[in-house]
């Protein structure tokens, strides 16, 4: 039976509580992640997501929309938006972040945690060993090493 020491993604990228938004965004698009742990110290305290930066509580800035017979056109460069998003950058992964979280022992076993994963509604498992960070398991994980 597989473990998750047999699936795990050792190449985590973590952030503080202190990490800007406008740096969350760009060590995401820089390192294709939809994930980011959030530690204090070696302690885990949140999560931030791809949907935490989108949607996260209405606090990301929509650009304003006219709409035009069928067709809508986004107004990005508006300066209620700019202003918004300027905002929205500022704000710090603790004010975003999911402190809800679903971690795994390394040496659990996989089926276990994917069906617990999916039970509980969670897309990954941040993965401990002596109860730190060592990692994390995703569903693009398990496809990619299980398949």
């Amino acid at each position: 039976m597989k473990k998750v020491r047999d699936v795990i993604n050792r190449d985590v990228q973590t952030i503080t509580r202190e990490t800007l938004v406008g740096e969350i965004v760009s060590i995401m698009k820089e390192k294709r992640l939809g994930k980011l742990p959030v530690l204090d110290g070696d302690q885990i305290v949140g999560v931030v997501t791809r949907d935490d930066i989108l949607v996260k509580q209405g606090k990301s800035p929509v650009p304003p929309v006219i709409a035009f017979w069928e067709i809508m056109i986004a107004l990005p460069n508006s300066k209620g938006f700019k202003e918004k998003m300027k905002k929205f950058i500022s704000f710090k992964a603790e004010d975003i972040m999911e402190k809800d979280f679903y971690t795994a022992d390394i040496d659990a076993d996989l089926e276990g945690v994917v069906s617990e994963m999916l039970d509980k509604g969670y897309n990954y498992a941040l993965v401990l060993e002596n109860e730190k960070l060592v990692g994390i398991v995703t569903k693009s994980d398990l496809i990619n090493k299980c398949y």
